[in-house]
């Protein structure tokens, strides 16, 4: 072995520079390595959105207001501006009676963790955007809904933690870990080996292909989410928006009858950045590691994004790029030790929730590791629960 460290995290996506930062600030040695670079994976190809009413009700939904909660001075500990939108809303329109039901069902179950999301009047939704078609049922709104710069906000945990001494290897690629007597003891990659007792897997889609090198079975695959950025225009809309068939597919499928809908995952998701361009998704597509844009998706989100924002036909779009979301069977993500394996971690598998949830997520691994116990119960996300026993 090369060298040697107190932890060694695999991936350098936001799960991986939060949890680096964190296990930094409890004084231990650190090294992340990165295939490609610091947030070249999912955290460089998302909007922002950090919000409750795109969480799955109960465990996932209780995680998030933890989470949520310490963004209000996140930016203020690493040192960064994160460009964190406190409180600009988050909204999904609804198109009819079917959409307004399931939605109304899932949102008294998420209101059952103590946050402020209602069903609101078409009325309402567009006194609050002003741009938004008056051709709707109603709409989902949240309040407390906020947004951030998930670029800014993955180099912000990367550059703490750097000031606190952890270290990236980029550019490298795992091949395999170093396992005696049953337990972890390194990593081997294309550029040396490292020593370490504990190894966290954050590598995002790749996890699961991680896990396959030291003999796991985890169920984290790839979900390709498309996205288009438009030039920048003067103040457009203030809330982050979703159509209700966001919600709809994301957790209950089975009522979307749209053919290309089922096989996109295709809703709508739009937000205004800093500098006033539009950021407009999205799909949940099955297909692979491939990452290429396509036609038919771009149009699709484009034909939801003018369904619900008549005035975006004359913008201009600059840009199309797309990233992969570690999907799991149940849609909770893999957080913990793997018993099967003593000293190997799981940071990973948070699908679309990711940005949302990688503040908690880095404190709660972090304490897992240095002081034997998370802070928070962490047992409905226990990647054991996917391993035969």
């Amino acid at each position: 072995m090369r060298e040697t460290y107190d932890v060694i995290v695999v991936g350098g996506g936001i799960m991986g520079c939060s949890v680096a930062w964190q296990l930094a600030k409890k004084n231990k040695r650190v090294l992340v390595i990165e295939r490609r670079d610091v947030a070249s994976g999912a955290a460089g190809a998302t909007d922002g959105v950090v919000g409750y009413h795109t969480k799955k009700p109960g465990p996932q939904m209780d995680l998030a207001v933890q989470s949520i909660a310490m963004f209000e001075t996140l930016g203020e500990q690493l040192g960064q501006d994160i460009e964190y939108g406190l409180r600009c809303g988050g909204l999904q329109p609804v198109e009819d009676k079917m959409q307004w039901d399931i939605l109304s069902e899932i949102v008294e179950k998420q209101r059952e963790s103590g946050v402020d999301i209602r069903m609101i009047s078409a009325d309402e939704a567009c006194a609050l955007e002003p741009q938004l078609s008056r051709d709707i049922y109603g709409a989902l709104y949240s309040p407390t809904g906020g947004k951030v710069n998930p670029l800014r906000l993955t180099m912000g945990y990367a550059n703490a933690a750097r000031r606190l001494g952890a270290q990236f290897l980029t550019e490298t690629t795992v091949t395999g870990f170093a396992i005696e007597n049953g337990r972890v003891t390194g990593v081997h990659t294309d550029k040396g080996d490292f020593a370490a007792d504990v190894v966290v897997n954050a590598g995002g889609a790749w996890a699961g292909k991680i896990a396959t090198l030291a003999g796991l079975d985890l169920p984290i695959t790839p979900r390709k989410g498309q996205l288009i950025v438009t030039e920048p225009i003067g103040p457009f809309m203030t809330a982050t928006v979703q159509c209700a068939r966001y919600n709809v597919v994301k957790f209950k499928p089975e009522a979307v009858t749209d053919p290309t809908a089922i096989r996109l995952g295709a809703s709508l998701s739009i937000e205004q950045t800093e500098d006033g361009g539009l950021i407009i998704g999205g799909t949940r597509e099955f297909a692979g590691y491939d990452v290429d844009n396509t036609f038919e998706a771009i149009e699709v989100m484009l034909r939801r994004a003018l369904r619900f924002f008549p005035a975006l036909r004359d913008v201009s779009i600059i840009r199309c790029f797309s990233g992969l979301r570690p999907y799991t069977p149940d849609g909770l993500p893999l957080l913990g030790p793997v018993h099967a394996l003593p000293g190997f971690y799981m940071a990973a598998g948070h699908e679309g929730d990711g940005i949302a949830l990688s503040p908690i997520t880095g404190k709660l691994i972090a304490e897992w590791i240095v002081d034997g116990k998370p802070s928070y119960d962490l047992s409905d996300f226990d990647p054991n629960r996917f391993l035969k026993a």
